[in-house]
């Protein structure tokens, strides 16, 4: 069956090609194109054995350069050395239509922690030339009649070889971007697959290319089998140049069938680098029968010289303790970066002291600094304990918050988790003073010259437990617990009437003690597993959310009791390449309140801390003053979010050098005092950073702008 298809496929294109020295340009990428889209689809799923070898050399470097290594995940080079050569040795496996998990089993060379490997742009191996895009979404390729509006195209050579015509095309981006690259690819005649595929492009910090041939036998003629990657990193005055090599010889090759197979949404392992326990293996017999490229004069000279100087490490170590050089080092890099530190059964994380992913700035809240730790011991059957501690500081407000969770994962087959959380949240305002905020709204608008002051500060404990119903329905059910304080402080009182009520009365503790449920379901739910733990991933259905819950008056001191109903809907859609459309709707209100009660809504509240470029989807606003969050009993919210690699920066050469996407935002509120509220925005987004304005009306009255900007590493 494998064999008819195969042939069927190569008559085809065969009997297409017989006149092809003849064609234009156009009818070449024409056949090449509609080539490409059944190319894309051919392979079902292979077995391969994949060998890398980097070289790095640095060309020139200054007193800065010993400190790059301190920046995570940044740019890989020695410290102490010119020069690194690394080999790895493992397998690779792919499944239909883009599941990718990479093995390495072995490696050896200069440089071979973990984090060091975690630098190879192993993204580059993976690469399917007939795609729309690469498999993380890098760059767009440029053989689909869907990204070919992106390039020019240009016929610069026509040979015959072994009674074979052959074409070699240029295509350049109609604009600058680093979704888009510039390069060549060679073309067979009749077959219409690619011999040879060359690209280029840029990153923040560095300009790269590559180099791809397929093979020549059999059904390696539609698969890579030999990579070259080239990067040059060019930063404060410091230069290196790297080269990747990459082979591929596949042991086993699966067609894909004319019958279709059983939809499944499961797409566990869609890509996966596999090192968390790869060996350093020095055995120079062992590289010699697995190394498909010889080693280079130059990079057996680094090998020998590499070997010299440990010997001399080892000599000097046994002469002289450096361990606290080593030690210092290894403290500077742990405070501006990322830390994980296992022990037995359990692995700790620390997000660094000095870690800029933690700063972040908004107009309404100014800097903002988080902290996080992090303990997960390991159970048997993917089981754990996950405790997690946060606390952010907000400067100009001068708040601290905090909240300390421990999660007990006793089900990962099924979600199946427990949850303890305490620490304190949101400032609110008591149903007490509601009314004298509402009159100030509707006599001033937004001038909160009279509500200045947050009256009571949240301390808060919850208890609840998530389950997996159904593949994409989960259930939880939990118990909210607030205390809730008041400062007596006349001065948060300059409109009160003569009349009101006396203010030792409308100070002191409160407290709530609220049950909930909360149901989730999304429609089509995918899903992955790591181990047996289930992972929800996307769906092409809107998630939907409802939540109820009510304080019980009189028990465990709660002082409140009233109804809290919330529903919220929320989809991401994708279209195009790279587009996406996202938005979120939500709407809740307090009900049955019979005695003083506080709106703090679980789906509209305010985010203290910017969250990074992927961060949750809508929920909350950006400009919007915190104290009417809590002003009102009911809400009606919704966010839109457009996000495109191409809309308005795509014109200007060096700023869209630096931006991976564009976002604009829309947001509306309406609540019985705030008819009409609306927000907008424009943001940009790489690997490092994001940056976003806004702006905001009320009513038709435009009222303030705003930025927002996170770090992300």
């Amino acid at each position: 069956m494998k064999i008819k298809l195969v042939i069927g496929i190569t008559l085809f294109f065969l009997s297409a090609g017989l006149r092809a020295s003849t064609l234009p340009l156009d009818s070449i990428l024409t056949k090449t194109m509609n080539a490409a889209e059944k190319y894309n689809e051919l392979i079902e799923s292979y077995q391969a054995e994949l060998y890398t070898r980097t070289y790095v050399e640095t060309l020139k470097k200054n007193i800065l350069y010993k400190y790059t290594h301190l920046i995570p995940r940044f740019i890989l080079h020695d410290p102490s050395s010119k020069e690194v050569l690394i080999e790895t040795f493992g397998t690779l496996k792919y499944d239909f239509p883009n599941n990718y998990i990479h093995n390495i089993k072995y490696v050896t060379g200069t440089m071979t922690r973990k984090r060091d490997l975690e630098m190879i742009p192993f993204n580059f191996f993976n690469i399917n030339v007939y795609g729309e895009n690469t498999n993380d979404e890098s760059f767009f390729m440029p053989l689909r009649v869907t990204t070919r509006k992106y390039y020019t195209y240009r016929l610069v050579r026509s040979h015959s070889e072994n009674d074979k015509t052959y074409y070699t095309i240029d295509f350049t981006p109609v604009f600058n971007n680093q979704k888009l690259l510039k390069g060549s690819f060679v073309i067979e005649a009749g077959t219409w697959r690619v011999i040879h595929f060359r690209g280029e492009g840029i990153d923040i910090f560095a300009d790269f290319s590559f180099e791809i041939n397929m093979g020549d036998k059999w059904i390696t003629n539609y698969l890579p089998v030999d990579f070259i990657v080239y990067q040059t990193t060019s930063y404060l005055g410091n230069r290196v140049a790297s080269r990747y090599l990459a082979n591929i010889e596949y042991k086993d090759i699966r067609l894909r069938q004319d019958i279709k197979p059983l939809h499944s949404l499961n797409i566990s392992d869609f890509y996966k680098l596999r090192l968390d326990s790869v060996p350093v293996y020095n055995d120079s017999a062992f590289w010699i029968t697995h190394r498909p490229i010889p080693l280079q004069e130059k990079e057996k000279d680094v090998a020998r010289e590499f070997r010299l100087q440990q010997q001399i490490k080892q000599a000097q170590q046994a002469e002289k303790d450096t361990s606290n050089v080593m030690k210092a080092q290894q403290f500077a890099q742990r405070m501006v970066m990322d830390s994980e530190y296992s022990y037995k059964s359990t692995r700790i994380g620390y997000g660094g002291l000095f870690n800029p992913a933690l700063i972040g700035y908004t107009s309404q809240d100014g800097i903002t600094y988080r902290q996080r730790v992090s303990f997960n011991i390991d159970l048997h059957h993917n089981r754990n304990i996950k405790i997690k501690a946060f606390a952010g500081f907000m400067f100009k407000r001068k708040e601290l918050f905090t909240d300390l969770s421990t999660t007990w994962n006793y089900d990962p087959f099924r979600l199946g988790s427990m949850t303890l959380s305490l620490g304190n949240g949101n400032p609110t305002y008591s149903s007490l003073f509601i009314q004298q905020i509402q009159d100030s709204l509707n006599e001033h608008g937004f001038d909160f010259k009279d509500i200045s002051v947050n009256y009571f500060r949240d301390y808060y404990l919850k208890v609840f437990n998530t389950h997996e119903i159904a593949n994409g329905l989960l259930f939880n059910a939990g118990i909210e617990y607030h205390i809730r304080k008041g400062a007596s402080n006349t001065a948060v009182l300059r409109s009160a009437k003569v009349d009101s009520e006396p203010i030792e009365d409308l100070f002191g503790t409160r407290k709530a003690f609220a049950p909930f449920i909360r149901l989730t379901w999304t429609p089509e739910q995918y899903y992955r597993y790591e181990g047996r733990q289930k992972i929800y991933e996307r769906s092409r259905f809107p998630t939907f959310k409802v939540e109820v819950s009510r304080s019980f008056y009189n028990i465990f001191g709660s002082t409140s009791e009233y109804n809290r109903v919330e529903v919220d809907m929320s989809q991401h859609i994708p279209f195009g390449l790279m587009n996406t459309f996202q938005y979120h709707i939500g709407a809740g209100k307090f009900t049955d309140q019979k005695t003083e009660y506080f709106a703090d809504f679980a789906f509209f509240s305010k985010s203290n801390f910017p969250e990074i470029w992927n961060d949750r989807l809508g929920g909350g606003f950006n400009l919007l003053n915190r104290n009417l969050y809590n002003v009102s009993d009911s809400y009606i919210q919704a966010h839109l979010m457009l996000e495109t690699p191409f809309l308005l920066l795509k014109n200007i050469p060096f700023v869209s050098n630096f931006a991976d996407t564009e976002r604009l935002y829309f947001s509306q509120l309406y609540t019985p005092q705030i008819l009409s509220y609306t927000e907008f925005g424009y943001g940009i987004g790489n690997r490092f950073f994001s940056v976003a304005a806004f702006g905001s009306l009320h009513k038709t009255q435009f009222r303030q702008v705003g930025v927002r900007a996170t770090f992300e590493l």
